[in-house]
C-alpha cells in the first residue's frame, strides 16, 4: 500500500478533513463517549470552523493517504522542545494495516532531521482517553510511555480522563541533541 502524508492548506482538504473526523469519531468513539460529547466535541474541535482556528494558532494538519484515498488525518503543534500530536485519527478500513506505525516514522524524519530546524525538539508528546485501551496500547507498541494523567473540564459538563504520552524521538545523522 502507498502511504503519502499531505499537508491541509485549500478549504476542500479542511472539509475532507472535517467529514473523516465525523466518521472517525461516529464510529469509533461511540463506546467510549456519549453521543451528546461526540457531537459537542466535534463541533469545539473538529468542525471546519475549529480547524482553520487551530491552523490559525499554529497546528498543522495532515492528510493520511493509503493508495491516494484518505485514510486518516493527523494534527502537530512544535512546542520548545516537543512535538505535540495533537490527533491521529485514522478510518476504520485503514486500521490494523501499519498506518500509525507510518505516521510516527514520518513523524520522526521530520522531526530529527537537523536540517529542517528541529534540533530542538527530542521527544513527541500525545494525550490519550484513558480507557481507550486500543489507542493505548498501539501507542505503547510505538515506544510511547504514560507520563500522567490529567482530567481537563471541556465545557458542556463533559470532561476528558486522559493519559500524556511520550516518546523519545530517535536521533538521525547529524543530530546531536542531548550531548
Amino acid at each position: 500500500m502507498r502511504f503519502d502524508v499531505m499537508p491541509v492548506a485549500t478549504e476542500k482538504q479542511i472539509i475532507e478533513v472535517e467529514e473523516a473526523a465525523n466518521h472517525v469519531w461516529h464510529n469509533y468513539y461511540k463506546d467510549i463517549f456519549s453521543p451528546e460529547q461526540i457531537r459537542y466535541m466535534l463541533e469545539k474541535y473538529q468542525s471546519r470552523e475549529a480547524l482553520k482556528n487551530q491552523m490559525s494558532q499554529g497546528y498543522i494538519y495532515y492528510m493520511l493517504l493509503a493508495d491516494e484515498k484518505l485514510a486518516g488525518y493527523m494534527c502537530v503543534l512544535t512546542q520548545s522542545d516537543y512535538m505535540f500530536l495533537a490527533r491521529l485519527y485514522i478510518k476504520a478500513e485503514y486500521r490494523r494495516q501499519g498506518l500509525a506505525k507510518r505516521t510516527i516514522a514520518h513523524l520522526d524524519s521530520i522531526y530529527s532531521n537537523p536540517e529542517l530546524g528541529f534540533n530542538h525538539v527530542k521527544k513527541m508528546r500525545l494525550r490519550v482517553e484513558r480507557n481507550n485501551n486500543f489507542a493505548i496500547n498501539v501507542y505503547e507498541h510505538l515506544g510511547f510511555y504514560r507520563v500522567k494523567s490529567v482530567d481537563t473540564d471541556i465545557g458542556n459538563g463533559f470532561v476528558c480522563k486522559e493519559y500524556v504520552m511520550e516518546r523519545i524521538i530517535p536521533m538521525n545523522k547529524g543530530n546531536h541533541y542531548g550531548k
